[in-house]
């Protein structure tokens, strides 16, 4: 039976910590045995104080609470995690997401000797706005893509599990600001398979903003350069024949959403000059996207 760290890297999520709690020790994890689940934590809000009182009247799993009083960034939440996990499978779930009840255990089940990464299928929260259908249709066309190829979208921190003996073998720089692909980068590299698992749903609040939207646009983009300029072009990158196919395919589908991409990305230069830190692993937090 595989056992199972959860790993949560959090910062300021006192309206989402609870709810994600809720949802694993609530969950199916039949067939596994979850061994703990560690918060990394540098809040400066009350989320500490929600997750004690979550503990004490939840026995049945160990919490363990790392709490910080300065901000250190995601990679070295990560980096914690790892160095203090003690079950054979670590699986990472942003703190502001909801997983479906069997998420665990379909991303826990794919994890094999030669897997060591598997990736989630990241799903958003149906809303409105044109940001938000700019969001959901991005979303839609990436989960297409990951279905048809690997590729330097297949992996999101939003939900993934990997090999505690192969993460334990990984120190992520403190300045990756995509961790997710630097990790896929680096398994694959250590000779692993990295696989994605359509069942295994993670639920996620889209941006409502058009600001919040180009900010997750240009943290992504500039976590792809900076990955890209440590290992050059990946040999799996997104096949354009594919990507464009892809793009088609979804505009066909959702019209709207597609028009809502167009109408947001033309805001993106403005936003690129207003928002700050868009190179540090102390990015921006997107705040129409907490609350889930």
């Amino acid at each position: 039976m595989q056992t199972v760290t959860i790993g949560i890297p959090s910062f300021n999520e006192m309206n989402n910590i609870e709810a994600l709690l809720n949802s694993i020790t609530t969950g199916d994890n039949s067939g596994f045995e979850i061994l703990e689940i560690i918060i990394s934590d540098d809040s400066t809000d009350v989320t500490p104080t929600i997750v004690e009182n979550f503990s004490k009247f939840n026995k049945k799993y160990k919490i363990r609470l790392l709490h910080h009083d300065s901000r250190r960034g995601a990679a070295n939440a990560w980096n914690e995690i790892i160095s203090n996990a003690i079950g054979n499978v670590i699986v990472f779930y942003d703190a502001d997401v909801i997983p479906a009840s069997n998420c665990t255990k379909e991303l826990v089940s794919h994890i094999s000797n030669n897997v060591g990464i598997c990736a989630s299928n990241p799903k958003p929260i149906p809303g409105n706005g044109m940001a938000t259908n700019g969001s959901m249709f991005t979303s839609k066309w990436l989960e297409s893509v990951r279905v048809r190829q690997l590729s330097q979208y297949t992996v999101m921190g939003r939900g993934l599990a990997v090999q505690s003996n192969v993460a334990k073998k990984i120190k992520i720089p403190r300045d990756i600001i995509a961790i997710d692909l630097y990790l896929q980068n680096v398994v694959i590299n250590l000779g692993y398979e990295v696989v994605y698992n359509p069942s295994a749903i993670v639920h996620f609040r889209p941006a409502k903003t058009l600001e919040d939207f180009a900010s997750q646009v240009l943290r992504a983009n500039n976590g792809h350069k900076q990955i890209t300029s440590i290992y050059g072009k990946t040999e799996h990158h997104l096949n354009y024949k594919i990507a464009l196919f892809e793009g088609l395919r979804n505009v066909v589908k959702d019209p709207i959403g597609a028009a809502s991409v167009f109408l947001c990305c033309l805001m993106i230069p403005y936003y690129k000059w207003r928002i700050r830190d868009l190179n540090s692993p102390l990015w921006h937090t997107a705040l129409s996207t907490k609350n889930t």
